[in-house]
């Protein structure tokens, strides 16, 4: 069936599959590295700006692009950080300021694709921060992506379609035995029975059914969702490690980028919008589409919505980002713009064919 997170593959084996966390975070690692396993990668920034304030006597002080996800800064907030934000151009990447105070520059690579991080690195060097890489959307380590960062959030619970799991990898000496006497001895994850019997059904439902079923996600396209309270911190369970640890990165990789592929080329005709990356990175996490305007947008997701196609915005946006127009058009602006349509490894052959005849039907 066509869905919008992807179903795990192996989830019989991986009940009975027993992984440790050295083995769940391999393929998240690259030689040297240090791993924490949490349940959200949300916690990892809470943790990381803890250790700050711990050592350095005050608040931490955190630099964020524009355009991120609100609901994943209530960690953060909570743990006292001092976010700002600073404008992203039209394209979405950031301009990180040639001056000013800061403990932690967060850098994202939105959507599995790889974005420049020389101003970053040079913010760095002036100002002593902590970089940290958020590969929330990033399958796996790949050129560009994971490489330069004090630290590395990788969020598989995500790009997976686990019960929990975010990888915290840490490259600085000392710095994951700092967050260790931060974070403690994290409580169990809860039972993954529910999850798991919720996965098993989805898998047996044809997708023929789909349209019967009720639509997740926000009916409105410019209306984001009600800010909710964050997953809480954990460990992750025992079925989590095991998935993770038995993915084949090299085939989720390969069905990602095959299914951008088909749903660019089956929607090449369609006017109003483009996509919004030339080239669709090494494992994207979603197709993502540019519109002409935010009409076009708000028109498309209907649509497709209508036919009970899985389709999303991205991301609800921060108070401080949407109170600021002015300065933070840009990133309000791809708000307003961007449509996203799944092409994750448990999509159906040829899923493609049902956007096509949904868009071109309107």
């Amino acid at each position: 069936m066509i869905t919008t997170a992807p179903l795990p593959m192996g989830l019989l084996a991986g009940v009975w599959r027993h992984a440790s966390p050295d083995q769940a975070t391999a393929p998240w690692r690259r030689n040297g590295d240090d791993a924490l396993m949490l349940s959200r990668s949300a916690w990892s920034l809470a943790a990381l700006a803890q250790v700050i304030a711990t050592e350095r006597g005050h608040a931490a002080r955190v630099l964020l692009p524009a355009w991120f996800c609100g609901q994943s800064l209530l960690p953060l907030r909570a743990a006292g950080a001092q976010l700002s934000f600073v404008p992203v151009d039209a394209h979405g990447v950031p301009q990180w300021p040639a001056h000013g105070d800061a403990d932690m520059i967060v850098a994202v690579h939105s959507f599995g694709c790889p974005t420049d991080l020389s101003a970053a690195v040079a913010l760095r060097a002036r100002t002593g921060a902590l970089l940290i890489e958020d590969c929330a959307h990033v399958l796996h380590p790949a050129p560009g992506m994971g490489e330069v960062g004090d630290a590395v959030l990788y969020s598989p619970h995500k790009t997976l379609g686990l019960p929990e799991g975010a990888v915290l990898v840490t490259r600085q000496p000392g710095l994951s035995d700092r967050l260790r006497a931060v974070l403690g001895d994290l409580p169990p994850a809860p039972s993954p029975a529910r999850w798991a019997a919720k996965r098993m059904v989805q898998r047996l439902i044809p997708d023929s059914l789909r349209p019967r079923l009720p639509m997740g996600g926000p009916p409105d396209f410019l209306a984001d969702p009600p800010v909710g309270e964050a997953a809480p911190l954990t460990g992750a369970s025992a079925l989590s490690l095991s998935l993770m640890a038995g993915a084949c990165m090299a085939t989720q990789a390969a069905a990602r980028q095959r299914n951008a592929t088909a749903l660019r080329t089956a929607l090449a005709g369609l006017p109003g919008w483009a996509p919004f990356f030339a080239h669709d990175g090494p494992a994207p996490y979603r197709f993502a589409l540019l519109c002409d305007d935010a009409g076009v947008a708000e028109t498309r997701y209907a649509r497709l919505r209508q036919f009970h196609l899985p389709v999303e915005s991205w991301p609800d946006m921060v108070p401080e980002v949407a109170a600021s127009p002015k300065e933070f058009g840009h990133a309000l602006d791809l708000r307003r713009r961007i449509v996203l349509l799944p092409v994750h490894a448990s999509l159906p052959a040829g899923y493609e064919h049902a956007y096509a005849e949904a868009l071109h039907a309107g």
